[in-house]
């Protein structure tokens, strides 16, 4: 079973190492024949490589891809006309181009599923988590409202959701000023950086960021602290990804949150790759697998550091995940806290069982 993993995150997204150990671990534990790559920025390179992919020899079994910046449905003609099975993760096509191709198995045949974050519940969540999260702060405006400012994607079909969400979220968050949201290059930290500073000018008064990723996140923290401020006593700042600095500026208190969970899914898109190659059809369950983003806060990160940290993949045996590996296991449990399940039954010194 050779299976091809198409990494189209940009290049210098953070995400990419995890997601790729991660499944390097869930390969060796259900004997897949794993190749990945990873696409470049452009468009067009990234199409060049899914044909040279698909033509090449030895041709893949299966295609794991992500599909960004807009070329989601050719590389789903691509793997069609050749007629390599498709299963997408971590974003999708945007919602004019799911109008038109609807999901998987309906227009591309070839597309068996899609496992995605529930990005615009992400969104929601976070203003929440950003509103809770400042009621231990300094007072705001005279009027009792916190100001809040947002570091928006734009483009990519997560963020489009991401960005809902927040505005879903305004519409009934009590004591809560809006005051502007800016876009910025996804995976660009000095850009978020500058965009903040800007902001801190003309809102001095803001007390929460809510930024799409982590990254963006990150560059907000370093403006507010060059500016004098100091993020988790007069200001709070949450982002998405579950990245690792993420994770350690919230261990350290300079970020409130990270939403993650995304970086299992190709891990978890294997299982069932494996299951519906041996004859189990995923489909028994569902094509189109929402999954919640996880929030790490101060309370939890330790357990989530110790989850992504590379020795604990080793501990893991993905097998366990498997109806055909489990006969007797009737539905899918694909959550952080199966994982911590397992790593908790296991003492350090104990393998995985691997397939033959």
């Amino acid at each position: 079973m050779r299976v091809v993993f198409l990494n189209m995150l940009a290049p210098y997204n953070p995400m990419q190492r995890s997601i790729m150990d991660i499944m390097d671990a869930a390969a060796r534990d259900l004997g897949i024949d794993l190749v990945q790559y990873n696409a470049e920025y452009w468009p067009g390179e990234n199409l060049e490589l899914v044909r040279r992919v698909v033509s090449g020899s030895p041709r893949p079994d299966y295609l794991i891809i992500s599909m960004h910046r807009g070329i989601g449905v050719r590389v789903l003609e691509l793997a069609e006309q050749a007629h390599i099975p498709v299963f997408v993760i971590i974003t999708s096509l945007t919602p004019e181009e799911q109008s038109r191709i609807g999901g998987p198995r309906e227009h591309f045949k070839s597309w068996l599923g899609q496992m995605v974050p529930d990005d615009e519940a992400a969104g929601y969540r976070l203003a929440h988590l950003l509103r809770d999260s400042a009621q231990g702060l300094p007072s705001g405006s005279p009027g009792g409202r916190r100001g809040l400012v947002a570091l928006e994607g734009r483009g990519d079909a997560y963020a489009v959701e991401r960005s809902e969400g927040l505005r879903n979220a305004l519409d009934g968050l009590e004591g809560v000023e809006f005051l502007q949201g800016v876009y910025v290059i996804v995976w660009d930290p000095k850009m978020a950086q500058r965009r903040m500073s800007l902001l801190l000018r003309r809102y001095p008064e803001l007390q929460l960021v809510w930024a799409a990723n982590d990254v963006m996140a990150l560059g907000a923290v370093q403006a507010l602290e060059d500016a004098g401020r100091h993020p988790g006593e007069d200001v709070v700042v949450g982002g998405m990804g579950w990245t690792p600095q993420a994770l350690q500026a919230v261990r350290e208190g300079r970020l409130v949150t990270s939403l993650g969970g995304q970086v299992l899914q190709g891990a978890w898109a294997l299982v069932l790759l494996y299951d519906y190659h041996h004859g189990r059809d995923f489909a028994s369950e569902r094509l189109d697998w929402h999954t919640d983003m996880v929030a790490v806060t101060r309370d939890n990160v330790d357990e989530y550091l110790r989850l992504l940290g590379d020795p604990a993949w080793a501990e893991i045996d993905f097998r366990a995940f498997s109806k055909v590996a489990n006969p007797t296991l009737k539905r899918y449990d694909f959550s952080a806290q199966a994982l911590f399940k397992q790593l908790r039954s296991r003492s350090p010194s104990t393998h995985p069982r691997r397939a033959p």
